[in-house]
């Protein structure tokens, strides 16, 4: 009886080899890599929560701090035409500008009327004080105050443009980046209405030199801006300060 008794171990031997080798392709080669990745994603979310796709990003779109997406019209701003060699970045103007400032806008006051050449021809501007918040190149007080012209008269004198069209149009609190130089006067100052206190530096800017924030894009204040172009950048006015740091102008 030895002999059956050992076919019949051999032939449940057999019989188990397969069912082993069976369940084998059930689970492919590469099911288990995933299993494997998955663990240690589990143990890191119950002690601290896994980084987001952005964090990873190499320019990540959160670490760029949009300014307010406030409403904001350029156009009383644009009153001027220039003639000049445009600069291809900020990196260059700041080259070629004594004060290079960043700030939000305070407000807009009535400034000179000036007699520029012909008797009677009398041009108006307003006054756009920025309170800084960040110096990249030049000495500068708190509040530095920028020219522009007011525009077109009426007869009776009265402007077309009120400072409070102004206002409204780059409200207060609106972010801005300058490009200035102390504001060298021609004509005969008529009558300065703004009583700033006396030795109150007034500053003109390059054509280029007035960059407002709405949400991450850059907005010429006194002409166009490229989005293509570097004068634009993907966070903004933020991103346009970094270069400007990395480029060397940090206050000195």
């Amino acid at each position: 009886m030895r002999l059956p008794v050992l076919l019949l171990l051999g032939a449940l031997t057999a019989c188990g080899a397969p069912a082993t080798m069976a369940r084998t392709p059930d689970i492919p080669a590469t099911a288990s890599a995933p299993s494997a990745r998955e663990a240690p994603e589990v143990l890191k979310a119950s002690a601290t929560p896994p980084p987001s796709p952005a964090s990873t990003d190499p320019t990540p779109e959160s670490a760029c701090a949009p300014a307010p997406t406030r409403k904001l019209n350029v156009r009383l701003l644009r009153q001027t035409a220039f003639d000049y060699d445009p600069l291809n970045s900020p990196e260059e103007l700041a080259e070629k500008t004594p004060l290079v400032v960043a700030g939000t806008v305070e407000d807009f006051l009535p400034g000179q009327i000036v007699e520029e050449g012909i008797p009677g021809d009398r041009t108006h501007y307003v006054l756009m004080p920025v309170r800084v918040t960040e110096r990249f190149k030049g000495p500068a007080a708190r509040l530095v105050h920028v020219k522009f012209f007011q525009g077109g008269i009426w007869r009776n004198q009265t402007p077309v443009n009120s400072v409070a069209d102004f206002r409204r149009a780059v409200p207060r609190g609106s972010r801005v980046m300058l490009f200035v130089y102390p504001d060298v006067r021609e004509g005969t100052v008529i009558k300065d209405r703004a009583a700033l206190p006396a030795g109150t530096p007034i500053y003109s800017a390059h054509p280029q030199g007035v960059l407002l924030g709405r949400g991450l894009t850059v907005i010429g204040g006194m002409e166009e801006i490229n989005p293509a172009s570097r004068w634009a950048d993907p966070c903004g006015l933020d991103g346009i300060a970094t270069r400007l740091r990395a480029a060397g102008h940090q206050g000195h």
